[in-house]
């Protein structure tokens, strides 16, 4: 190299300092079309030297340290090189980040640039999946490295993994471990070429199968999932904890598409434990439903309850007729508590009782009146009293007879009644259950304004008897 080079080039390094707009790209052109370029600055840098967009043998190229911060800093490969047939020089890897000088120079022409090299990644692994089956992944300077060794080992000495061991990468320079029975903490070598790297992970057990209960207070949602994600079609099965204990929703179900199974509310408070089941495996768990609000219900027409409970019981197996039947004959507005009292007052609401009270009605004697107050087969008015009589005989004649048919219209409710249940017991479909239980509202309904009339007659028969009173040849309190 001649003097008047050597002078250009070390008059380029020392003005490159100020040269900051081409340190960004590593690209710099002078004046007379000659370029410099450094290529692949993260792992073993190459210099380019160009003119007019063609490569320049026997350039020379100086490379220098120009970091400012760090005063020590150093590079293996500064010093002069001179480019081959393609314009090209090699470059060693930085051995730590470093910032550089590159000037290259052809003929009387320069240019330079500045460039941040950076020391190469090396031997790297890395552990993803760690809560499912864990996958190792071993790159060298970012490139994945096949048949390094990997090694794997439990942190605590008393933990057990069954992934333990010695693997070797495949050609994506990954190793997968089997998922974890436990929580657990192990140590992941890997070893290539003479370099190692280690990292320390926290392995999970996977959550597996599991269920859980929302909304206990109103129409219970079940939902299941496997490892955090919704299972299709698993099977879960609700029962009451006490046997005692009854419940419209106890039966079997079977998931949707969201894992979910819904429930109708509780009609009374009560303990139940719902299992899942789904490809061999299953979980349980136990929860409390209560009853909530039940002003909304209160507001609704019978016939609109009645519907949204066989919604609520739809996607149970088997059938439903039963829990129907149950719901209206609990629910039904028509039935009359066993307290509640006729049109009279609750003491008309007992047939029995007026059969048994109508001679304490007024006028009528009591049992011991007669001759000298004794009690005999012959006592009452004489035979020569007024034919009154025979009409008052034939209103008790009359009484008794709407006391028989009484009966008899109560004998056949009843059997209806229980008709009514077992229709409804039988009835699977669940079209046919709802209208059958809103005809048995109806039904019911009828029956409860029959029995109102009949308690009316009954009222007006007690009100004729009172005032048919003793014949008119009956003397006094204090007699004839």
């Amino acid at each position: 190299m001649s003097e008047r080079t050597r002078a250009i080039l070390l008059a380029a390094v020392v003005a490159l300092g100020a040269v900051t707009g081409v340190a960004a790209t590593g690209v710099a052109a002078a004046d007379g079309g000659l370029e410099v370029a450094v290529d692949d600055a993260d792992g073993e840098p190459t210099v380019t030297v160009t003119e007019n967009d063609t490569a320049v043998e026997n350039a020379t190229v100086v490379v220098s340290v120009v970091d400012d911060d760090d005063e020590n800093a150093s590079y293996a490969g500064t010093g002069e090189y001179e480019t081959d047939a393609n314009g090209t020089v090699d470059l060693p890897a930085a051995e730590e980040d470093v910032t550089v000088a590159v000037t290259a120079a052809a003929g009387d022409d320069t240019a330079s640039t500045t460039v941040d090299l950076e020391a190469p990644d090396g031997l790297e692994l890395d552990v993803e999946n760690a809560e499912s089956e864990p996958v190792v992944t071993v790159t060298n300077d970012d490139d994945p490295v096949e048949n390094a060794s990997v090694n794997v080992t439990a942190v605590d000495e008393n933990a057990s993994y069954v992934g333990a061991g010695e693997y070797e990468t495949d050609a994506n320079g990954t190793v997968t471990l089997p998922t974890a029975e436990e929580d657990v903490t192990v140590n992941v070598t890997a070893e290539y070429d003479n370099e190692s790297a280690s990292e320390t992970v926290d392995i999970e057990a996977p959550d597996g199968l599991e269920v859980a209960v929302d909304d206990t207070d109103g129409e219970p949602v079940v939902t299941v999932t496997d490892n955090g994600t919704a299972v299709e079609n698993a099977s879960v099965t609700v029962t009451t904890v006490d046997e005692n204990a009854t419940y419209a929703g106890a039966g079997e179900y079977e998931t949707d598409e969201d894992g979910t199974v819904g429930l109708p509310a509780a009609e009374e408070n009560v303990t139940v434990e719902v299992t899942a089941a789904y490809e061999g495996e299953s979980v349980s768990t136990t929860v409390d439903l209560t009853v909530g609000d039940e002003d909304e219900a209160e507001g609704q027409p019978f016939g609109q309850l009645v519907r949204e409970f066989i919604e609520d019981i739809e996607d149970r197996e088997g059938g439903i007729g039963g829990a129907v039947s149950d719901f209206v004959t609990e629910n039904n507005p028509g039935n009359a508590p066993d307290h509640a009292g006729g049109p009279g007052g609750p003491d008309d609401a007992d047939d029995g009782d007026d059969a048994e009270n109508e001679t304490d009605a007024p006028g009528n004697a009591p049992d011991h009146a007669g001759p000298d107050g004794e009690d005999d087969d012959e006592r009452g008015p004489p035979s020569d009293a007024d034919p009154d009589r025979e009409e008052d005989d034939d209103a008790e004649e009359t009484e008794g007879d709407a006391e028989d048919d009484d009966a008899d219209e109560e004998g056949e409710d009843a059997d209806e009644d229980e008709e009514d249940e077992e229709s409804a017991e039988d009835e699977e479909d669940e079209e046919s259950a709802e209208d059958e239980a809103e005809d048995d509202a109806d039904e019911e309904e009828t029956e409860a304004d029959e029995d109102a009339d009949e308690d009316e007659a009954d009222e007006e028969a007690d009100d004729d008897d009172g005032e048919g009173g003793p014949p008119d040849h009956a003397g006094g309190p204090g007699g004839n």
